[in-house]
């Protein structure tokens, strides 16, 4: 019996494999649409981070002083990355298809580890192997591991510290602490893991002194990793920075993320108006936008400043001109988008607190298909997110099927369904730059850990379904 799972599981690990690379090969292209698809927009700001730091001695994306490039990104995937940048002699056009291969490989080792994690939350093999194979075809993970971001380590080191935070033995907290670090300087939202996780192990194990001292070990490893990124921030630049600021990003000045944070205090899409104010276009405000008599001139004096002297919307692409490298009117347009956005806040604020955060709502949990469906295969990958939502969906009821089981089931249910509220929360309800722009990217990490309560349903329907055919024979 053992051999035959044990095969059951390189079976399944080698099909993922195959996904995989049948789908850099045949697919990516498609999906994408372009031929280049092992890099995207945000990839190059991992690249700059790093080689200036390797070649000029300074991590930062800007190295004229910009007051916010040093913190354009979190540091754990450009240290990836220089890996690669440096075995290959400096070359990143060597490197990047390098890396890309890389995350395939790693991930046939990860569907494994899936198992494994699964061995450890379950202690059964069938419900490990149901995690696993649904992890190998699960769409968005295939999607994202040929990519140059951020997204896929941060999901391979996820599943590292579950690893070792079910450990049976549980005398391994104090490296799940480590993992969840290093995931942290990777990607900025797992850091809402980190207080899910101190709290099953202090409130649920109801402070019992073997694990709170256990729940110090977890702490501490978890400090050695991340704490060096907020400490060099302040020491170094005197800025209270834990995760990373946009700001040092020439197309995210300040200008363009008080428009974001504005559109976003209206309603839940910053489209058309953020391509009508790039392509120099009417900008047809939303209704909710006036709700004053002084918010027509506010807002048409916004537009133009915004169209022709901002200098953050003048570097994204399409721009209806040259970037704008010299004077701008950045300070004014933020002033005026803030104060609109307050006006919100103090005026509409059934709009800004319940309406546009459940528009969220409804946009992360139930998207239904991508923003460009101008090809055949783009559309047909539109039915992927219905896919999404079914496993979504699925996972919610497992999570209150594990929860009334034993300790483990309801401690790892209590850990995934804590985090999942958290960041959904956050992403859709939250006020800082950022929030409430609904990138499906930004839920992967608990999207995926809605794969472990889901294979605990699928199990249980195939124990009543193999049950109830061996009644009838």
């Amino acid at each position: 019996m053992k051999i035959k799972l044990e095969k059951t599981l390189l079976i399944i690990a080698i099909f993922g494999f195959l996904l995989r690379i049948l789908f850099v090969l045949f697919g990516a292209k498609y999906y994408f649409n372009r031929e280049n698809f092992f890099i995207d927009g945000d990839t190059q700001l991992w690249q700059i981070c790093i080689s200036n730091l390797i070649n000029h001695g300074t991590y930062s994306i800007d190295l004229h002083g910009a007051e916010y490039g040093y913190f354009a990104r979190m540091p754990g995937y450009s240290f990836f990355i220089g890996i690669f940048y440096m075995i290959c002699g400096q070359n990143w056009e060597l490197a990047i298809p390098i890396i890309a291969w890389t995350q395939v490989i790693i991930d046939f080792f990860v569907i494994i580890l899936v198992y494994e994690v699964g061995i450890k939350i379950f202690n059964n093999k069938r419900v490990a192997l149901i995690l696993s194979f649904i992890y190998s075809i699960y769409p968005f993970i295939i999607i994202w591991t040929p990519i140059v971001y951020s997204e896929y380590i941060s999901i391979v080191l996820l599943f590292l510290s579950l690893n070792y935070f079910f450990h049976p033995s549980q005398n391994k907290f104090h490296l799940s602490g480590l993992f969840i670090g290093l995931a942290v300087l990777f990607r900025p939202q797992l850091l809402l893991l980190v207080p899910v996780f101190l709290f099953v192990l202090i409130v649920i194990y109801q402070f019992e002194f073997p694990l709170f001292k256990k729940s110090i070990y977890f702490l501490g490893m978890f400090l050695f990793a991340y704490a060096p990124w907020p400490i060099r921030n302040y020491v170094n630049y005197q800025k209270v920075i834990l995760t990373q600021d946009l700001r040092g990003i020439n197309n995210w000045d300040v200008d363009a993320l008080s428009f974001m944070q504005y559109i976003f205090s209206v309603k839940a899409e910053w489209e058309p108006q953020f391509s009508q104010i790039i392509h120099n276009e009417k900008v047809e405000w939303p209704k909710d936008s006036y709700l004053s008599s002084e918010d027509s001139l506010k807002l048409e004096r916004v537009t133009y400043l915004s169209q022709n002297c901002g200098r953050g919307f003048s570097y994204w692409r399409e721009y209806w001109k040259q970037p704008i490298t010299n004077s701008n009117c950045n300070i004014e347009i933020k002033q005026i988008y803030d104060d609109l956005r307050q006006e919100q806040i103090e005026n509409n604020p059934i709009n800004f607190w319940i309406k546009v955060p459940l528009q969220n709502f409804k946009k992360a949990l139930f998207k239904l298909t991508l923003y460009d469906t101008k090809t055949f295969i783009r559309k047909a990958a539109s039915l992927l997110f219905i896919y999404r939502t079914f496993l979504l969906l699925i996972g919610m009821f497992g999570l209150w099927l594990m929860f009334k089981q034993r300790e483990t089931l309801r401690n790892a249910s209590i850990v995934i369904g804590l985090y999942f509220i958290a960041l959904y929360i956050v992403l859709c309800t939250g006020t800082s730059p950022q929030f409430r722009n609904i990138e499906m990217r930004y839920f992967l990490p608990a999207d995926i850990l809605m794969l472990i309560p889901a294979a605990f349903v699928f199990n249980m329907w195939y124990e009543r379904l193999f049950q109830k055919n061996k009644t009838v024979q």
